[in-house]
C-alpha cells in the first residue's frame, strides 16, 4: 500500500471517532467523506509533498502528523456543509 493510502486509511479511522464516514478510494489515492446528501462526498488528499492532508479543492490543508487536528477539522466542515444544507 502507498503511503498517500496509508494516511489515508489511518484518516479513516481517526473520522470515525468523531461519528464521520468515509471510504478509501484507491482508484483516485483519495478519501470519500460522506456528507448528509446522498453520493456527494468531501474528497479528501495527500499533497504532492506529502505532508498535508488538502481538501475543498486546496482551500484547506491540514499536516499528515496530526491526525486527531485533521480528523477535528474534516468533521467541523462536514458539519459546517450540514448547517449550509439547513439554511437552504
Amino acid at each position: 500500500m502507498s503511503l498517500e493510502l496509508e494516511l489515508l486509511s489511518e484518516l479513516r479511522g481517526a473520522l470515525t471517532e468523531h461519528e464521520i464516514q468515509s471510504e478509501v478510494k484507491e482508484d483516485v489515492a483519495g478519501l470519500a467523506v460522506h456528507t448528509d446528501a446522498p453520493g456527494v462526498y468531501l474528497w479528501i488528499f495527500v499533497s504532492f509533498t506529502g505532508r498535508f492532508f488538502s481538501w475543498a479543492r486546496g482551500n484547506h490543508q491540514h499536516p499528515v502528523n496530526d491526525m486527531p487536528g485533521a480528523a477535528r477539522r474534516i468533521a467541523t466542515h462536514v458539519q459546517g456543509l450540514h448547517v449550509l444544507g439547513d439554511s437552504e
